[in-house]
């Protein structure tokens, strides 16, 4: 029962018991609500998650607070890295069990088996929880393909499926590739404006080169709309940072990408106070946040009303134009979007490919330059820049195309690692909807189920003794350590099932092209000595960017 519920009921009480009692209506409620919450409390602190819980004999870790858990373990920590320990130390059959702040029970899928069940079986009876729709739904989108579930989820996934087809993404590459070269054009005028022309190299802080290229990648490609972020980007002197985006969008997303311990905090309060109060508290990070969500909402709004008087204005007179399938003319076209919220529905929509189709592949570049270029992986590099310019003999090709792509095998291998030890998002939240079970453990209503791609993406018992190295070559087959590429549920990056990502074939495509345009024009290179510290947020990042050495190199 809510505390909502729990304090009207003691409103009632006290009306009933005031004329019983000397105590004043006020004080009465006072001291019932008081008796009432820490009951409350004492039950869901203690009596719950200690005594009564049907999952409480799961294997897992012991508890070092009373009343917090395994809080500070996973504050502490590197987001998914505790799971990784508990997997490895605990022994279990395929579930364990923690408890996190304030001694919320967190149920943990540990084998491909338990993650079917969740992710496909039973799918529907594990939603989005509504602290998660809470804290990001103002930068997703509420109403988006992301939060949305069950029956209204599946039409929502069913419309927007043409836009992700793979005939549709193969189309796409040559859009992909341009964007590319402008955003290595850019960084090259960087490198050549330094003193010495760039021989010794110049240190480039590359991650908002990458937001902003893949910025204009879902606007082209998913929207049919240019945002001409890289074009509008300026940097300030001789520094090599991006000093104005020229881009409010970007700017937007930068804001509320580059969270710090700050946003941690907030989150916790929200885990507590309703959303009313904590968005009114005087925090310049909430104001912040806030400001950005507006800009996000109203240059989304600007483009879905430019898009329809475009559309209206230009009558269909091919079939080229009539089978358009970017995200926002297939929801222009579907007729689905017509009620008294589809306005706000269809922002939200965007709002939701917008964030997730454009930051969680800039985090992958950011990932794989900086695991490229530490020293004991340069070898790597150079393997992958050898097969770039092997297959493009005569410099950076002005366009191509998938079939060419897909010829570079190794690039596909490095891709693929990256996102296998660098997943985007480490940790996510489910809850059941309803009662049910997991491998015959009963599962009440309200339990909240941790899933961790980072931690099954660094399981040994499914990649091997060597699962933390970065290794490209376990992706070519035949070799130990391959099991897991079998599984869907066992590479959990793009996560698996009815709501496994809908845009993970146009993401590898995406982040391979840039990644060859990159690598074949520069040579990164890092001492390895900074010691990576990982941001909490909405995507696992770098503490501070990627600050690295980079050299423009030969091609043709």
């Amino acid at each position: 029962m809510s505390i909502a519920n729990l304090l009207a009921g003691c409103a009632a009480s006290t009306i009933l018991l005031s004329r019983y009692t000397d105590f004043s209506a006020i004080t009465t409620f006072l001291l019932l609500s008081s008796l009432v919450l820490t009951c409350r409390l004492f039950y869901g602190l203690v009596l719950w998650p200690k005594l009564l819980s049907p999952t409480r004999h799961l294997p897992g870790p012991s508890n070092p607070s009373f009343l917090m858990g395994n809080f500070a373990t996973i504050r502490e920590m590197q987001s998914g890295a505790p799971q990784v320990i508990w997997m490895r130390t605990i022994p279990n059959s395929g579930l364990l069990r923690y408890l996190g702040a304030f001694n919320m029970e967190r149920i943990f899928p540990t084998t491909p088996e338990m993650l079917k069940e969740v992710l496909h079986t039973k799918s529907y009876s594990f939603i989005k929880p509504p602290l998660l729709t809470k804290d990001v739904g103002n930068i997703f989108g509420t109403k988006g393909l992301l939060f949305a579930e069950g029956e209204v989820h599946k039409l929502q996934r069913k419309l927007m499926l043409p836009a992700f087809s793979h005939a549709h993404i193969k189309g796409l590459v040559p859009g992909f590739w341009s964007k590319g070269m402008e955003m290595t054009e850019k960084v090259a005028e960087v490198v050549r404006a330094s003193g010495d022309g760039g021989e010794e190299g110049v240190v480039v802080e590359m991650g908002k080169w990458f937001s902003l290229a893949t910025l204009d990648i879902i606007g082209s490609s998913g929207f049919g709309y240019e945002f001409r972020a890289l074009e509008s980007a300026s940097i300030s002197g001789s520094d090599t940072t991006v000093e104005n985006s020229g881009s409010e969008l970007a700017d937007a997303y930068n804001t509320i990408f580059n969270m710090g311990s700050p946003s941690r905090n907030v989150a916790i309060l929200s885990m507590i106070f309703p959303p009313w109060l904590i968005n009114s508290l005087p925090l310049k990070r909430i104001r912040d946040v806030a400001q950005a969500s507006l800009t996000i909402k109203r240059v989304t709004a600007q483009i879905i009303a430019t898009k329809k008087s475009a559309m209206a204005a230009t009558p269909i007179t091919s079939s080229e134009d009539s089978e358009s399938k970017d995200i926002l003319s297939i929801m222009l076209k579907s007729n689905t979007y017509t009620g008294p919220d589809g306005e706000s529905s269809m922002r939200d929509q965007m709002m939701t490919f917008l964030a997730a189709g454009h930051e969680t592949t800039a985090t992958s570049m950011i990932w794989a330059i900086h695991a490229l270029s530490l020293p004991e992986n340069r070898h790597i590099q150079s393997r992958l820049r050898a097969e770039i310019h092997a297959a493009f003999p005569s410099g950076a090709p002005e366009t191509i195309t998938y079939d060419q792509l897909s010829t570079l095998k190794y690039l596909s291998h490095v891709t693929s690692e990256v996102l296998r030890l660098y997943p985007p998002v480490a940790v996510t939240l489910r809850v059941a909807a309803e009662d049910t079970s997991l491998n015959g453990v009963f599962v009440p209503k309200g339990s909240y189920v941790v899933l961790s791609p980072f931690a099954i993406n660094h399981s040994v018992a499914l990649w091997g003794a060597d699962a933390e190295e970065f290794r490209p070559e376990r992706w070519a087959g035949g070799e130990d350590g391959t099991a897991a590429v079998e599984s869907n549920y066992g590479f959990l990056t793009f996560l698996a099932g009815p709501r496994g990502c809908i845009g993970n074939v146009f993401a590898k495509v995406e982040f391979k092209c840039l990644l060859a345009a990159t690598i074949g024009k520069f040579e990164f290179e890092q001492d390895g000595k900074r010691e990576i510290v990982v941001k909490g947020g909405i995507t696992a990042k770098p503490q501070g960017g990627l600050p690295v050495t980079v050299k423009e190199v030969v091609w043709g």
